[in-house]
């Protein structure tokens, strides 16, 4: 069966934007996460390189005014000192430069004028920063590191280290290396940003292809599944889901889909089969008894004859009385309405009452009946009237399936908490391919190997029931052209 395309397109779109939506959301998550990763680690880096700088600047700077130089050259160690602050301010793109206690800057990499001091310099870009007081007051107790404009000094966030110059245990003025933020640090983001924004396309683009094969194959089963049950709805068992390959839930379903088809199957076929059986065992005793009716209303049967034909109608009706009183007992267990009375019953005594109840005809074919001496009694709790009828269809089926000059044996013992009863006799047998059937509903043995010609086929299908009630079981063995036992075990 071909899948609809507006079938599999609701379940790509449903499934397609779920996934998305999960995935931009993770990604969303994930991203966030990464980018205050990134932007803290980065920031790190900056703030610790630039810290590096200042104190480098400081100790070189600090070691340079304690030499010899500063002493006798104090022009040549300013030089120095001004050349070293123009190199790290070139090599790192930072702005360095070195202010006095009080905040001013004394030198920046402007101070030098092809490598000579120039007096009274100002530097354009340096006049206007005066470091606040907090600042200043800060640094004398040990390094200052933070992002910062440094007041109005500076009109972006920079990476702000400042390190103090001690000579002698004198605050000398400090060293301050600024790293702007926006070059080379947000370069760094947008690059971060880029390749996150391409995962996530080729993320996205792998959801869209799984996706895509993942409806196909979900709703390919599922369409199966609703032809099924269109076809199951109209009572077409027939039809069978085909199996995927695969160990996942959907599979199993479609297992056990198939298993309750065939069960639906056997069951509507159950169903015509017993409309079918009970029509026939109907039909025949009525046809059977209107017939003969007929025949002694219109006078085709002699007044002679009458009796013996009404003896017939007797039985015919006895024989419908009996199956329709089966039929309402399975109906009232079947549908969980039969009253159970619980009594303490002895089951040798029934099994006995039953035999002799049956004597005429154990009699008319001359059958020997063994065990009933060696009976002993079986005493347990069992609503009495049930399990007169268990004993009653076991003990009469026996006795009619008996060959003429046959035997029937029976056999009763019990233990701590059960008690067991066989009836065996000698006869025809049961096919080995019946076994499993002879306590199914209407079923009858092969009517040319039967001489029950009159048989429901209920008898043993409710003494099973019964024994269901009960909590006992039943098992029949049979060896074709030679006997058939059924033992039953029963809990005390």
């Amino acid at each position: 069966m071909k899948l609809s395309k507006n079938k599999k397109n609701s379940f790509f779109l449903k499934y397609f934007f779920i996934f998305s939506g999960v995935i931009l959301v993770s990604f969303m998550v994930i991203g966030l996460s990464l980018m205050i990763f990134v932007t803290n680690y980065m920031s790190t880096e900056v703030l610790n390189e630039t810290k590096n700088h200042a104190r480098e600047l400081a100790n070189f700077t600090s070691e340079l005014l304690t030499s010899e130089t500063a002493t006798e050259n104090p022009e040549a160690a300013v030089l120095l000192m001004c050349q070293n602050v123009d190199v790290i301010a070139k090599t790192t793109g930072n702005d360095v430069f070195i202010c006095n206690v009080n905040g001013h800057i004394e030198i920046c990499p402007e101070t030098l004028s092809d490598y000579k001091l120039e007096e009274n310099k100002h530097c354009e870009t340096h006049k206007k920063i005066q470091i606040p007081y907090t600042y200043v007051h800060r640094v004398k107790n040990g390094q200052v590191s933070e992002f910062s404009t440094l007041g109005t000094s500076y009109d972006t966030y920079n990476a702000v280290a400042m390190e103090p110059l001690y000579i002698e245990n004198s605050f000398y003025g400090f060293c301050v290396v600024a790293s702007p933020i926006t070059g080379n640090f947000l370069s760094g983001l947008k690059q971060v940003f880029v390749v996150f924004l391409i995962s996530a396309a080729i993320a996205l683009v792998l959801v869209t292809i799984a996706v895509y094969f993942m409806t196909g194959k979900i709703a390919k089963p599922i369409s199966n599944l609703e032809t099924a049950t269109t076809l199951y709805s109209s009572g077409d068992f027939s039809y069978k889901v085909p199996e995927i390959d695969s160990d996942d839930e959907l599979a199993h379903l479609i297992t056990k889909f198939n298993s309750m088809a065939t069960a639906l199957s056997q069951l509507e076929n159950s169903r015509r089969s017993f409309v079918a059986n009970v029509s026939h065992e109907f039909k025949t005793p009525m046809t059977t008894i209107g017939g003969f009716i007929n025949g002694i209303l219109d006078g085709t049967i002699p007044p002679e004859k009458q009796e013996h034909y009404l003896n017939i109608v007797s039985s015919e009706i006895n024989r419908l009385s009996k199956m329709v009183n089966m039929m309402l007992n399975i109906s009232k267990i079947e549908t969980g309405n039969v009253e159970m009375t619980f009594d303490t019953v002895d089951v040798s005594d029934t099994l006995i009452n039953t035999l002799l109840g049956l004597e005429q005809i154990i009699s008319q074919k001359n059958i020997e009946v063994i065990g009933v001496d060696e009976l002993e009694p079986l005493l347990i709790r069992a609503d009495s009237a049930m399990l007169d009828q268990l004993i009653y269809n076991l003990v009469e089926n026996a006795v009619k399936f008996t060959n003429n000059n046959g035997k029937i044996k029976i056999d009763a013992t019990t233990d701590k908490n059960h008690i067991y009863f066989a009836i065996t006799n000698s006869g025809k047998g049961i096919p080995e391919k019946d076994l499993e059937k002879v306590f199914d509903r209407f079923f009858k043995v092969d009517q040319s190997r039967s001489t029950d010609t009159k048989s429901t086929g209920l008898g043993l299908y409710l003494v099973k029931s019964i024994i269901g009630l009960h909590k006992g079981s039943i098992t029949v063995e049979s060896e074709e052209d030679s006997f058939t036992r059924f033992t039953v075990k029963l809990p005390k």
